[in-house]
């Protein structure tokens, strides 16, 4: 077993006993007697318990695939919050088959019964989560039987302001919503109404926020809230008569592609080179002779899409979505071909050794504290230095670790799977390897991930 033995003391708890020196030779004979290798020790020197925001902590969190058990000497050294005891305990260190000990408690996540503290304890926080959800779910319930509209979220709803918790209507969004009610009854197409709004003169927003406006109860005086919905205290926009009849228009006229997931490989990368716009794809199907029913799919540019919502509509070209896949694969190819990797001219550093050092100057610094020959002072700028010392050792760490190159097996293995695997895994390993696709007529450039 591989133990990973956490440390943590505050300035002022040294006079109950928590000392470093401690808690590092209670767990050090506890390793001892079970006969458990002692992974590496990880020590939060001088921080609060009332969070999860510390160094040490975090860094075994993201090593935790390395450990068996983390052994601590007493519960609140974990967490002084029950939550968070709880959830580190569940969600970090059981789900990843990594025991827990509190050697204070004789909590031993190994053991019969100490699974069954932890369930015990689990059951209390769970209560605690579940009555609070409770109180807020009830809350909110009782907002919206008396009408008034969810306060939450970062921008108010369109044709409406809040006020003192209630919806205000917005005259010139009012007259915007109004006219797009009206245009669609007349042409039953979104699209046709933002041309429309557009020649009128209105700022014409995106597709999809008219179809929620179109199909959104608030317009004629309802609230919701989890999935019911209940007489408001606003001014509607609409009468029930106008917006039932849209209802049945857009139930009439949904697209044939309406909820179908779209199979492209290169969503959300591609960028458009003359006005900055995202590539979306679209398909259509072929309607004479041999081609009759066979799907074609396309990568456009949003403004050339949907020139409506912009201010002039975008000419940049239009590709076939497998021909420009099949450039992408092509591009894979010969990197594969041609790459090797280099080695890193600078030296290697020692993290964990760098760390250790760091550990032991606080150990040291507290325990000359202890007995007296640190003031209060210079020992929390002492601790606050080092604290530091050790976050940007970590920070260096992280980022070298983001840095490392893919090697030329590892890519080649890549490509295969983009050949061969199902339309998921392949759309996946696109993302891992394409940065950016920016498309300028037949000109294609493409930024790698790595």
């Amino acid at each position: 077993m591989k133990a990973a033995l956490y440390i943590r003391v505050s300035t002022k708890e040294q006079i109950e006993n928590y000392s470093i020196p401690t808690q590092k030779e209670r767990l050090e004979a506890y390793c001892k007697s079970k006969g458990w290798d002692i992974h590496d020790f990880y020590i939060d020197g001088g921080y609060s318990g009332s969070n999860t925001d510390r160094p040490e902590l975090q860094r075994m969190l993201r090593e935790i695939n390395n450990i068996d058990v983390v052994i601590v000497y007493k519960l609140d050294r974990l967490s002084r919050s029950q939550r968070d005891t709880m959830e580190l305990i569940e969600d970090s260190f059981l789900k990843n088959d990594v025991e827990f000990v509190s050697i204070t408690e004789t909590l031993d996540t190994s053991t019969p019964f100490g699974r069954a503290m932890i369930g015990i304890l689990s059951v209390f926080a769970q209560l605690e989560r579940e009555n609070i959800a409770e109180r807020m779910r009830n809350g909110h319930i009782k907002r919206a039987q008396e009408g008034y509209a969810a306060m939450g979220g970062d921008y108010d709803p369109a044709g409406y302001k809040r006020e003192d918790g209630k919806l205000i209507i917005k005259p010139d969004e009012k007259d915007h919503i109004q006219k797009a009610f009206d245009l669609y009854e007349q042409y039953h197409s979104i699209s046709k109404v933002q041309k429309e709004l557009k020649l009128i003169g209105y700022p014409v927003w995106r597709f999809r926020r008219y179809r929620d406006i179109l199909s959104n109860k608030l317009y004629i005086g309802y609230v919701s809230f989890a999935g019911e919905h209940f007489k408001g205290v606003h001014e509607p926009i609409i009468t029930e008569e106008q917006f039932n009849r849209v209802q049945a228009l857009l139930g009439r006229h949904k697209g044939h592609n309406a909820h179908k997931a779209k199979e492209s490989l290169l969503s959300g990368l591609i960028t458009c080179a003359c006005c900055g716009e995202s590539y979306l794809t679209y398909a259509v199907s072929g309607k004479s002779g041999n081609n009759k029913g066979k799907k074609y799919r396309y990568y456009i540019c949003r403004a050339r899409r949907f020139p409506s919502e912009y201010p002039e509509k975008c000419m940049n070209k239009t590709w076939n979505g497998s021909k420009l896949e099949n450039i992408i694969f092509e591009e894979l190819q010969h990197l594969t071909l041609g790459k090797e990797k280099e080695e890193k001219a600078k030296p290697a550093i020692n993290y964990k050794a760098q760390l250790s050092k760091v550990n032991e100057k606080i150990e040291r610094i507290i325990g000359l504290y202890a007995i007296g020959k640190f003031e209060r002072e210079a020992l929390d700028k002492q601790i606050d230095i080092l604290n530091a010392e050790k976050e940007r050792l970590l920070l260096r760490q992280k980022e070298e670790s983001a840095e490392e190159e893919i090697s030329a097996e590892e890519l080649h293995d890549l490509v295969i799977q983009i050949k061969d695997a199902n339309f998921n895994t392949r759309q996946a390993t696109i993302q891992k390897l394409v940065k950016q696709i920016i498309i300028n007529g037949e000109d294609i450039e493409i930024e790698w991930a790595f």
